[in-house]
Order: structure tokens, then C-alpha cells, then sequence
């Protein structure tokens, strides 16, 4: 549920990325995405799902709170969809937890 939930993200914020009041989406191999967001950022990836048959995402996280969203095809193409500050883990609640 998670991982379908994180990929119609992915895939709606690919398809506002089209639109012109969008922000412009920054794109290059993977490796040189990971690369940028390690050095620059302090960003490491946390979460990944599949978005579709030839895209899937991950989710970068600091210490510092920054986050990016890189949605990577399998060409190897890898796209940065949307990034902030603040990231905060939740708390996983136990299937038992009524409150849940």
C-alpha cells in the first residue's frame, strides 16, 4: 500500500513537472544524481518503490532534514521531482494499535 501510494506521488509530480507553472525539473545519469545529493546535500536514499514498468523512485533524506524525490528510468536517467526541507520520520504504529 505504501509503495503504491509513494509511486502515484512519483507519477503525479512527473506528470505536474510537464506543466508550465511547474518548476523545472533537473535530470542526469543516476549516478551523477546520487553523487550531487550525497556531496551537496548530505542526502542518502531511505525509501524506493516502483513507479511504473520502466521508473522507479527514491526518497533522499539529511540528518539536516532536506529530502529529495529522484525518479530514475531504466535508461538510467534519473530526475529530481521535488525537494524540501523539514523531513520528519513518523512513528510505525503496530498492526495491534487500535489508535491505528
Amino acid at each position: 500500500m505504501k509503495v503504491a501510494l509513494a509511486g502515484a506521488l512519483a507519477a503525479s509530480l512527473c506528470a505536474l513537472s510537464s506543466s508550465a507553472s511547474a518548476v523545472q525539473v533537473q535530470c542526469a545519469s543516476h549516478n551523477q544524481m546520487v553523487g550531487l545529493l550525497s556531496k551537496k546535500y548530505s542526502e542518502n536514499p531511505v525509501a524506493m518503490g516502483t513507479v511504473n514498468t520502466d521508473r522507479y523512485m527514491q526518497l533522499f533524506v539529511s540528518e539536516k532534514g532536506t529530502w529529495t524525490i529522484l525518479v530514475t528510468k531504466t535508461d538510467g536517467e534519473a530526475c529530481i521531482v521535488a525537494a524540501g526541507n523539514n523531513w520528519e520520520k513518523l512513528p510505525t504504529l503496530s498492526k495491534s494499535d487500535p489508535s491505528a
